[in-house]
């Protein structure tokens, strides 16, 4: 319908428009060919009117005296030209004549001419007859100045005419410009006001519904939704109003499902953090606090921090800044000690980051994990271990003594069954005794009491110590040892005492669990210019994705355990690597190669350890 209307509207404005050009076209032609067939005609006969009177005058002329002696009648030749000229150019003047008057002119003006002409014939014939001074010439030659009169006077009359005509056509065509011009003024006045009248229906048709459903829409902007728009037509605005209606419809409902599920996620977000036992902080983007559950509220409570983080925070925000954006301490070692009521309380730190559904990070969130329970029984493991420890070696020292002399056969001597069951009690008794020691140093390593002498030692003297260390061991099995060290290794920050034992464990796995005749590579390498990674890589059976997630824990033996020990070889070197701001773990292929390996940081400056990566059990397949 509004379709229909705006064709209606404009295609009665271009046909008033349309009509007007055709108009003016025809116009402008026909008043052209009116104009040009006037002067064309009425030029022609002014130019026949001239030529008579100007070729009279010129036979005239000739045929007086002139430059002879006498008139030259006996040379027709001027007078033939001016009749075959008057013969030419009469009927123009004939063809040309509108009115009656003209058409007796043109008639009586081709008479005087005829006779003109019939006067200068007889004097040539009186001429050749008798000469000059024929008495019959003298008669007849006085005609001919009043014929030629005659012809002048006709001809004037003729451009009278002529002229008449051309102010008569010129004012016609005035007046047919000027009713034209009449005529388009009202087309054009007829053009505005239909343009008018339908700009006028258009805009309440079309403007109006526009300028309501424009503020409806600032009305949805504002989550206005309750107003709706009154349909009053039937046409594209009134669909277009019905389906803006439906669609502000969707949107409250949207809105307020939207907001319904809002409500119960926030207090589900409540619940969850009153809920949570361990101290939840909400991060802004400049790591203010924005919220905090009950139990961060009663934590900032006990430190008198006024809502705020506790300082000793802080610095594992930057931290997480660096490393990024998802941060977490697992080593109780590690734990963040607050004094709450006088009492001593272990936390670690997690951090996480908080992203939207569309992916939009929204913040951060600190949470602080409560481990003093765990803290507390790990310091009594390891207080245990070690109490154990020294109560059982005192007396295993001794029965280590008194198997030594028996050997010895310092107080008596032996049978051979004797002998026999003393010398597995020795080896017994030296393999428990180890076992503890091994205890001993492992405990004094979680406890922090062990003590690392750092120094910078060049990395190709770690590796050249170790191959020594194995050379001859490796080559009694069988096992060729070679070195691969990359040229230009710095110097790492490692104690010459206790990084020895990493090697050891490392090389003593790889001779026990190589293919007979395989080679094992002792191998360094600069890494990312921060770290130099020293490997150990052997061929064999090699350790699945379970195994070495499991290679490093304490007491751990593999299924195709091989010879004595109690699997703490590896948890010690783990240890110390991690003593050294290092990193340990394994990469294995089955069946074909496994690499062992520690990174320990560069001996740049004293400042590189301070910003070391902190320690993390790499295990890569």
């Amino acid at each position: 319908m509004l379709r229909l209307k705006l064709t209606l509207g404009l295609l009665a404005t271009l046909i008033i428009l349309f009509l007007v050009g055709i108009y003016g076209f025809w116009l402008f032609n026909d008043l052209g060919r009116a104009v040009d067939k006037v002067l064309r005609d009425n030029y022609d006969s002014i130019k026949v009117c001239h030529y008579m009177r100007t070729a009279t005058a010129r036979v005239n002329t000739f045929y007086s005296r002139g430059e002879h002696p006498s008139p030259p009648f006996d040379q027709p030749g001027t007078l033939d030209e001016v009749e075959k000229q008057f013969r030419a150019r009469l009927p123009t003047l004939e063809t040309n004549a509108k009115t009656q008057e003209e058409r007796n002119l043109v008639g009586q003006l081709g008479a005087a001419c005829a006779e003109y002409i019939h006067v200068y014939r007889e004097i040539f014939e009186y001429f050749k007859e008798g000469g000059v001074s024929d008495r019959r010439i003298a008669e007849v030659r006085p005609q001919i100045p009043s014929l030629t009169l005659s012809i002048t006077n006709l001809s004037g009359k003729i451009l009278e005419h002529n002229e008449q005509q051309m102010f008569m056509a010129n004012r016609a065509a005035e007046q047919k410009s000027k009713d034209s011009i009449r005529l388009l003024i009202i087309a054009m006045i007829s053009a505005v006001i239909v343009f008018v009248l339908t700009y006028g229906r258009l805009g309440h048709s079309i403007i109006t519904p526009i300028q309501k459903l424009t503020k409806s829409i600032r009305e949805l902007r504002s989550r206005a939704f309750a107003q709706s728009l009154p349909v009053e037509t039937d046409d594209e605005l009134g669909a277009l109003t019905r389906e803006f209606n439906a669609m502000a419809e969707e949107l409250r409902n949207f809105y307020r499902e939207t907001d319904r599920k809002f409500i119960e996620l926030n207090q589900v977000i409540r619940a969850m953090m009153t809920t949570l036992p361990y101290p939840l902080f909400i991060l802004g983007e400049q790591d203010e606090v924005s919220r905090m559950n009950p139990a961060a509220e009663r934590l900032a409570n006990s430190l008198r921090t006024n809502g705020a983080m506790p300082n000793q925070i802080r610095k594992h925000l930057a931290a997480a800044s660096v490393t990024g954006p998802d941060y977490r301490l697992d080593d109780l070692k590690q734990a963040l000690l607050f004094r709450i009521d006088e009492q001593e309380a272990f936390f670690l730190p997690r951090i996480f980051p908080i992203v939207l559904e569309d992916g939009t990070v929204f913040g951060r969130a600190l949470m602080l994990v409560d481990v003093t329970r765990f803290r507390w029984l790990d310091e009594m493991k390891s207080d245990l271990l070690s109490t154990l420890s020294h109560e059982i070696r005192t007396p295993l020292t001794a029965i280590r003594l008194v198997l030594h002399l028996l050997l010895e056969k310092s107080i008596g001597g032996l049978t051979a069954a004797q002998e026999e069951i003393v010398t597995t009690a020795r080896n017994d008794c030296e393999r428990l005794l180890k076992t503890l020691n091994s205890i001993l140093d492992l405990a004094r390593m979680e406890s922090g009491k062990s003590q690392l002498d750092l120094r910078p030692i060049p990395a190709l003297r770690v590796v050249e110590e170790s191959y020594h260390n194995f050379h001859d061991q490796a080559a009694a099995l069988s096992h060729p040892l070679r070195m691969d060290v990359s040229e230009r290794l710095p110097s790492v920050y490692a104690d010459p005492e206790r990084i020895p034992l990493v090697f050891s464990n490392f090389l003593s796995n790889a001779l026990k669990y190589s293919y007979r005749d395989s080679e094992i590579v002792l191998k360094a390498r600069n890494l990312h210019s921060e770290f130099v990674r020293f490997s150990v890589i052997n061929s064999g059976p090699g350790l699945n994705e379970q195994e070495q997630a499991l290679v490093f824990d304490k007491f751990y033996r593999g299924p195709d355990h091989k010879g004595e020990g109690a699997g703490l070889g590896l948890s010690i070197a783990r240890q110390v690597v991690h003593a050294h701001d290092g990193r340990i773990g394994v990469i294995s292929v089955p069946e074909k190669k496994t690499e062992f390996y520690c990174d320990l940081p560069v001996a740049q400056s004293e400042g590189l350890r301070v910003g070391a990566v902190p320690p993390t059990d790499e295990t890569m397949h």
